[in-house]
């Protein structure tokens, strides 16, 4: 046996019980045994392809190498790379980090600082993917700072602590409803993914009572599945998201109790969304109608029944629980005391 084959040898052999490790974590918390395969698959290429045959380190010692695998080598060499992979592996290296530091592998601090390095950086992974993909820009320019311009290095350009975007799809019915020209909305493409999980949501119609002419709308947060039942009885855009923001302030609480709202904040309106999500949502409508069909349901319970029923379009989830999972392992931001905070928008749109 050739040096190269032993040094193989003996680092995929150091990387087995971090693997194993990993996989009991996944199920303990429930994620799924065909999910918790999912990202024992995408570590095992991180660690024995990216780590060994590159970089000559064993998944012990380049567990933080994340930046250069997902910001380029995943992107150039991964035949399958997409916008889809490439979330999902962001999402493998949250985990994995979680799991180094409940055993205490990965100190309080640096795991906040992977966890901030991850979220800070996706969307600007996903922008090299995107240009790197797109037969109009020469390779040599993909990750070229000046070729991608302040304005799309937002994340490293300074954007101010505290300011959050939430992302809207809309879907025709509602972009009706709100009149609101979809053909003029920017597409849910340059936008979905980069933010927070907890930033974007889907909006649609569910039903209406015709002698209030009040209409009442599901916004569902695309990751989780959660949702949230607004009812609506003018057309402009600002008093669902007012509405919106002050009902998830609610939900929240009920999670966590301490939420503080920024000063600032935005929101965009967005066209095209998933279709996986698209179905999703369709099936949590179905469940919600049959429970309007109840004898005087309010909303509360209403929601609180949805959130709680497994839905099958993507796979099992139940999103009160997957919105609680996500909530306590990756609440959307930090404060300078160590408390984790929610904050979302209620400001006017851009």
């Amino acid at each position: 046996m050739d040096s190269y084959d032993q040094r193989r040898e003996e680092l995929e052999a150091a990387n087995l019980p971090l693997f194993h490790g990993f996989h009991e974590y996944l199920i303990a918390k429930r994620v799924g045994k065909r999910v918790s395969c999912d990202h024992i698959d995408r570590l095992e290429f991180f660690a024995n392809v990216y780590l060994i045959d590159y970089q000559d380190q064993g998944l012990a010692e380049g567990f933080d190498e994340v930046s250069d695998f997902l910001g380029s080598w995943f992107i150039r060499k991964a035949t399958w790379s997409d916008e889809r992979s490439l979330l999902a592996n962001v999402e493998t290296f949250q985990k994995f980090y979680d799991y180094l530091h409940s055993v205490g592998s990965l100190d309080k601090e640096r795991h906040q600082e992977l966890r901030a390095l991850i979220e800070s950086s996706k969307g600007r992974w996903l922008r090299y993917l995107k240009r790197y993909n797109d037969p109009s820009i020469d390779i040599d320019d993909v990750w070229d700072p000046e070729e991608l311009g302040e304005a799309e290095l937002g994340d490293e350009a300074g954007e101010s602590e505290g300011e959050v975007h939430l992302v809207l799809m809309l879907s025709g019915k509602a972009a009706r409803h709100f009149k609101v020209a979809s053909s003029k909305l920017p597409k849910a493409d340059d936008f979905v993914g980069e933010g927070h999980w907890s930033s974007c949501w889907r909006c649609d119609l569910v039903a209406e009572h015709v002698p209030s002419k009040t209409r009442y709308f599901m916004l569902t947060n695309a990751r989780t599945l959660y949702s949230i039942i607004v009812p609506n009885s003018d057309h402009r855009i600002e008093s669902l998201v007012s509405m919106f923001s002050q009902i998830l302030e609610q939900e929240i609480g009920k999670f966590d109790g301490e939420l503080v709202w920024p000063p600032g904040g935005t929101f965009s309106l967005v066209r095209g969304q998933p279709r996986s999500l698209i179905g999703s949502q369709n099936e949590l409508i179905r469940c919600a109608l049959d429970l309007f069909a109840k004898p005087d349901p309010s909303l509360e319970v209403l929601c609180s029944e949805l959130n709680q029923t497994p839905m099958f379009a993507i796979e099992e989830v139940i999103p009160r629980t997957a919105f609680e999972k996500h909530l306590a392992a990756d609440p959307p931001c930090f404060l300078e005391s160590g408390s984790r905070i929610i904050p979302f928008p209620g400001a006017s749109p851009n």
